[in-house]
């Protein structure tokens, strides 16, 4: 190494800190009256990190801010309402379902059903033929009857 090389001076120094910034903090873990003030300096600092927080909400309150707590809240009841409204979109997707189902079983019975009535209308189509027919054929014989009765004569039996 170079006698004239500044970094070397720089490096011995900041080795020599080093050494007795150590030294100093082991010293300090060890002194128990340093660790009982600390302690004290931070349950100190916790309070006054408390009363900071609570003057903080009651000041947003007066301001009518919302407060962390406000936005958290809000943005939970936000995240709980997106998933109950993909539940019910995910119910009506299923009785949109349901509902096409159940209107294609209705139009099939329906269609069934005005098969059955045009095969009803038919057959009574055909019923209501026969029965004229029927009808005329009784006619027919109601007149064939009265026929039959003016021309029957009664036979005369003659005497010998």
């Amino acid at each position: 190494m170079s006698e004239n090389n500044p970094f070397d001076s720089i490096r011995q120094i900041s080795e020599m800190w080093e050494k007795g910034l150590n030294g100093l903090l082991f010293q300090s873990v060890n002194n128990n009256p340093l660790i009982q003030v600390t302690k004290l300096g931070i349950e100190a600092n916790s309070r006054y990190i408390e009363m900071l927080k609570r003057n903080r909400e009651l000041m947003a309150n007066y301001m009518n801010l919302p407060t962390k707590n406000d936005v958290a809240n809000a943005v939970k009841q936000t995240m709980q309402a997106e998933e109950k409204i993909d539940i019910l979109e995910e119910q009506i997707w299923n009785l949109q379902d349901h509902f096409t189902l159940a209107t294609q079983e209705q139009n099939k019975v329906l269609g069934e059903i005005l098969e059955f009535t045009k095969h009803i209308h038919l057959e009574w189509q055909k019923a209501s033929q026969e029965l004229a027919a029927l009808s005329e054929m009784k006619n027919e014989f109601q007149e064939m009857k009265k026929l039959l009765q003016k021309d029957k004569k009664e036979p005369v039996l003659a005497a010998k």
